[in-house]
């Protein structure tokens, strides 16, 4: 039947029925994934040999060195040795597709994005009682106990708490607080503030300009893949019919 997708132990299975219990587990959206993957990195070549090498060394990491463990393996995951190279390249391919079409415009998209890779260190004191956080926050305004000394307090089962946080990406802090420790400037503890059930105290300590070098450069050429690439499952996602 040219309606088959699959034959399951003798039993067909149509591609109608098929996209139904993709539809209804929810995994589409994945499916549609792997398939633009697939067809965006149709085109990327990898030096010759590259796939045939990549293949040895997974069988030898693996212990497939024998050619019945190989294909019991394949076996069970459902796989022919075509789609293990393909799976066992597509890291590289990708690699190879940022760079093609995104990394002539590296420099650029720090220019537009640095503030986004900057780096912070700050101190962070949270709970869900208002009460408790606002006599925290005049503790500390007034400099009647330290960062240090009201962390344990809070985690009285780590005596290595100081409450202090980073250098981490800016990315990883709430765009409110970042906003507003950004706005208070350095080392001045910020008014309790609510996110989600918490409510925050906290103060910048440090702020670390992005500077471009290798790993910033590679950072960069992520993200504008996975922003690209989440973008584009979004418009077909979008844009979706079933025939009838």
């Amino acid at each position: 039947m040219s309606d088959t997708a699959l034959i399951a132990a003798g039993h067909p299975i149509g591609s109608a029925e098929l996209i139904a219990v993709l539809r209804r587990s929810g995994q589409l959206p994945n499916v549609l994934r792997e398939w633009l993957l697939d067809h965006s990195l149709a085109e990327v070549e990898l030096d010759a040999g590259h796939d045939e090498q990549l293949l040895s060394d997974f069988r030898q990491t693996n212990g497939f060195e024998e050619e019945d463990a190989f294909q019991r393996f394949l076996q069970q995951r459902q796989l022919d040795e075509a789609l293990l190279k393909q799976s066992l390249s597509r890291p590289h391919r990708v690699v190879r597709y940022r760079e093609e079409r995104w990394g002539p415009r590296a420099n650029s998209l720090y220019l537009q994005n640095k503030d986004r890779y900057d780096r912070i260190v700050y101190r962070r004191l949270q709970s869900i009682d208002a009460d408790v956080m606002q006599e925290v926050y005049f503790r500390l305004k007034d400099g009647e106990e330290s960062w240090e000394s009201l962390a344990r307090q809070f985690h009285p089962t780590n005596p290595a708490a100081e409450g202090r946080l980073g250098p981490l990406p800016v990315a990883d802090v709430e765009p409110a607080l970042l906003e507003e420790l950004r706005r208070a400037g350095l080392n001045k503890v910020i008014k309790p503030m609510q996110l989600g059930q918490d409510i925050v105290v906290a103060q910048l300590e440090e702020l670390l300009p992005a500077e471009m070098n290798d790993e910033l450069r590679q950072q960069l050429l992520r993200d504008a893949f996975d922003e690209w690439l989440a973008d584009e499952c979004s418009k077909m996602l979008n844009k979706l019919e079933f025939p009838q």
